[in-house]
């Protein structure tokens, strides 16, 4: 029996576990855009596995967070990677919101934002954290329509072959 996290018209979200993450490496590898944008290269073929080892030390278990959004034919079209309860308690980061080139447009990264900002809610969250990466200048304009605030810049910071300057920035749940 497969768990849902949530829905939204086009998707259903479930969890993966840390065991599991390799599913999602189709996706990364079909979303080299933002690899390039991100890393200055394309995804590692190890990527989706180094998920779990990537997340800050000192997690407790179930903090970390894996989603696969799968449209009607269970096809991976997306994924959430985030952190619950972080930096603290009711606070969330969304570490990645990645949707297949072919599943952008239409408004379906606002419905997938909008359906977790309702899981976060039920599960007592109440502000979002996301940090973007300077030359994201989509995913800067993206987060800003949704509603995010910026709160400052950070780095350069190392990331694959690139030195980013990272926006960090916050949304309040009602």
């Amino acid at each position: 029996m497969t768990r849902t996290a949530f829905q939204t018209a086009d998707f259903t979200a479930e969890p993966v576990d840390d065991s599991e993450t390799h599913v999602v490496q189709p996706l990364l590898d079909r979303c080299e855009d933002y690899h390039q944008i991100a890393y200055g290269r394309p995804a590692l073929p190890d990527q989706a596995r180094n998920i779990p080892s990537e997340r800050p030390p000192g997690l407790a278990p179930g903090q970390g967070q894996l989603l696969a959004l799968r449209d009607a034919h269970g096809v991976l079209a997306g994924m959430i990677e985030a952190l619950r309860d972080f930096p603290a308690q009711g606070e969330w980061y969304i570490g990645l919101l990645l949707l297949a080139p072919e599943a952008r447009g239409q408004g379906r990264g606002e419905a997938v934002l909008s359906a977790y900002e309702g899981h976060v809610r039920a599960n007592g969250g109440r502000l979002l954290r996301v940090a973007v990466v300077e030359d994201n200048t989509v995913g800067r304009r993206f987060w800003t329509r949704v509603g995010f605030q910026p709160e400052q810049w950070v780095g350069p910071i190392e990331q694959g072959l690139k030195h980013n300057r990272v926006l960090k920035m916050t949304k309040a749940l009602g």
